[in-house]
């Protein structure tokens, strides 16, 4: 049957999803001294980082992973932030407070800034509900069987190692995968009790919340302007390149990357301007976060935030004051400094992820392939979809451009903020590089943590230029507010004037959402739509069809033991067998073979001739499969179903048990 799909099935997935983001790394932040907008903004990152460390070192420790023992995870972490903060501060060794923010909003502008965040958030789950209209719940793009298989598996066997969940395609030994993502998945789905697909919906719809909660926290942190913020929240809310494209692709650990990507420089500033052990801790979890969130995630929160420490490093050149340093201190010794501080919290950040730092150096020198995707755009072509906001739809977001020249135009309000757009050249150059000359071998090296993939890139890119966009939009109402304030009619209405910053900002957003159409949710929705559809929809059928869960639902009642496996084709949707029954399939996930097991690949070539090939019957023996799933479309319209898995039906060591107009089922009787 299709899977779960009701109203409250999702809102138990979101509030619980909600949940899981808020109360790990709320106490642990909370405990080493996060408070406002920063606890807000990294409480989610903090929360991916105590749970996707606990996992591996569970496994090691011969722990299961479950709700319990990361709560005690949580907890400990929690005790000891707060155990050595409360310590620090009785003896006089730390003294908190120069890391807030430099500048005070009011009660106001705190909660107008809210409803921003509260409201792309609502427009991020309405994108995804909207998207998938019409559909199955169920994911369609490449990586989604893989995220969802091993959400369920962690869930079921407890096991959170950084090979466990790799088991179920690249029998016996696994494969190295960073499995933050299906750690929290699997608290969500354990938890709230709903069905994988939902629990994925679940985690993705509020993922342009999360990036604009992050993009508020950066500004805050920075002393921008409040109305910056909360215009940057509804942009990030509306930009296809930030959160959507990525989801569209099926990317979704990489999409949860970005939108935690700005929190790199909410933790770094406030260690720069106050070193201690707890915004130590708080830079080297999150530094942990954003690897186990996604291995680029670090890589690219390395890119974004360097211009951050190059502009603090030029200020101390210049002799111009630097936050957290006193007057006079040399350049010298800032920059010496800044770099000494940071040794040991690097160390720390290594040492609580060396299983995942380890796995990565081990699978990136093993034999796993890499294929680069050799990118030709001309350089003008490039240039236009950085710009426009637009690679995989057709039409560009024209108004988030023209916000986003604004925005350079008026960099000079932006103080603190003025590196933004350092990073916002840095990495729109490295795209264009990548699109441009993606085929050249020096340019795959380069980009290879981004697997030379110019749509990563761009999500990458995403996050300065957003900040830029919300930018230009926030001058834009200081310039209406300006023009509002010179009129003689304002000038003698005290009480227009003091509430005249709030009301030309709300008609700036009222007059955007009108323009933009909702913040383009409309065309956000098209792109994720994609996730559902395999690609544009009509192009291309959804290799998970209503049929193929139909067949999967009638294997999970058919009592099949958790040692077999059923024989499947290793394209079409019958990849989705585990997260769907809990019955384990020879091929569980879409993948050409590689390091896939020899016997299921002679299966995929030969299992036809098992009457008369003995090595077909010793592989069904070898891998114990005593059913057989047929389904019909694969992920690939060139790629037809295996040969060894076609004309099976009238085969006498074959017994059809279950039959539909996409999918069949046989028993092996001899």
């Amino acid at each position: 049957m299709p899977a779960p799909d009701t109203f409250w099935s999702y809102a138990a997935g979101i509030a619980t999803y909600l949940a899981v983001l808020a109360v790990p790394g709320g106490l642990i932040g909370r405990a080493a001294g996060l408070r406002g907008w920063a606890l807000a903004g990294l409480a989610p990152l903090l929360s991916y980082a105590v749970t996707g460390l606990a996992g591996p070192w569970l496994a090691k420790a011969g722990l299961p992973y479950t709700v319990l023992t990361a709560a005690v995870c949580t907890v400990a972490l929690a005790a000891v932030a707060y155990g050595a903060r409360r310590l620090l501060v009785a003896r006089g060794w730390l003294r908190a407070g120069a890391e807030e923010p430099p500048s005070a909003w009011t009660a106001r502008e705190h909660w107008a800034v809210a409803v921003c965040v509260v409201v792309a958030t609502a427009l991020s789950i309405a994108v995804v509900l909207s998207a998938r209209g019409g559909t199955t719940a169920v994911f369609q793009r490449w990586d989604t069987v893989f995220h969802a298989n091993g959400i369920r598996y962690i869930a079921e066997t407890g096991d959170g190692s950084l090979t466990g969940m790799g088991t179920l395609n690249w029998y016996p030994d696994g494969s190295f995968y960073p499995n933050g993502y299906h750690l929290v998945g699997a608290l969500v789905y354990q938890i709230s009790g709903t069905s994988i697909p939902v629990t994925l919906n679940a985690i993705t719809m509020p993922v342009a919340g999360l990036f604009a909660v992050s993009m508020v926290a950066l500004i805050r942190q920075l002393g921008g302007r409040a109305v910056h913020a909360g215009c940057t929240a509804l942009v990030a809310a509306g930009a296809t390149t930030g959160a959507y494209e990525s989801v569209s692709s099926g990317l979704l650990p990489y999409a949860l990357g970005i939108v935690l990507t700005p929190l790199a420089v909410v933790a770094l500033q406030r260690f720069l301007v106050r070193p201690g052990v707890d915004t130590g801790l708080v830079l080297a979890l999150t530094a942990d976060g954003l690897l186990i969130a996604h291995s680029s995630a670090l890589f690219g929160a390395v890119l974004f935030a360097l211009p951050l420490v190059l502009q603090r490093w030029y200020r101390s050149l210049r002799r111009r004051p630097v936050d957290g340093v006193p007057d006079g201190r040399s350049a010298g010794r800032v920059l010496g400094g800044d770099i000494l501080r940071t040794v040991p919290v690097m160390l720390v950040s290594v040492l609580l992820a060396a299983p995942q730092i380890f796995g990565a150096i081990g699978f990136t020198s093993g034999s796993y392939p890499y294929y680069g995707w050799n990118s030709n755009l001309s350089i003008p072509h490039s240039l236009k979809l950085l710009v426009t906001f637009q690679q995989v739809l057709n039409r560009p977001q024209i108004w988030l451009t023209v916000l986003l020249v604004a925005g350079v135009l008026a960099f000079r309000t932006l103080g603190r903020m003025r590196w933004v757009l350092m990073s916002a050249l840095g990495i729109s150059a490295f795209f264009v590089l990548v699109a441009s000359y993606g085929y050249l071998p020096w340019v795959v090296s380069l980009s290879r943590p981004w697997w030379n993939d110019r749509y990563r890139l761009m999500a990458l890119a995403a996050i300065p230029l957003c900040l830029l966009a919300g930018h230009g939009m926030a001058e834009l109402q200081r310039w209406i507010a300006r023009l509002a304030r010179s009129g003689a009619w304002a000038r003698s209405r005290p009480q227009v004037l003091a509430r005249l910053g709030a009301v030309t900002g709300v008609v700036v957003i009222a007059a955007m959402a009108v323009l933009t159409g909702g913040f383009y949710r409309s065309a956000n929705a098209t792109a994720v739509s994609f996730l559902y559809y395999n690609g544009p929809e009509g192009s291309v059928t959804p290799p998970v069809s209503a049929d193929e869960i139909d067949a999967i639902a009638r294997l999970g009642t058919m009592g099949i033991p958790a040692r077999e496996k059923v024989l499947n084709d290793r394209m079409d949707g019958t990849a989705w067998m585990y997260a769907l029954s809990g019955v384990h399939p020879v091929a569980a996930h879409y993948d050409g073979g590689g390091r896939v097991s020899p016997d299921a690949m002679y299966l995929a070539r030969h299992f036809r001739d098992y009457d008369t090939d003995p090595q077909v019957r010793a592989a069904v023996h070898r891998l114990d499969v005593h059913h057989v799933l047929v389904g019909s479309g694969t992920i690939r319209k060139d790629t037809p179903i295996a040969p060894g898995l076609t004309g099976l039906d009238g085969r006498d060591f074959l017994r059809l048990d279950y039959r539909n107009p996409g999918a069949a089922i046989y028993t092996i009787v001899r």
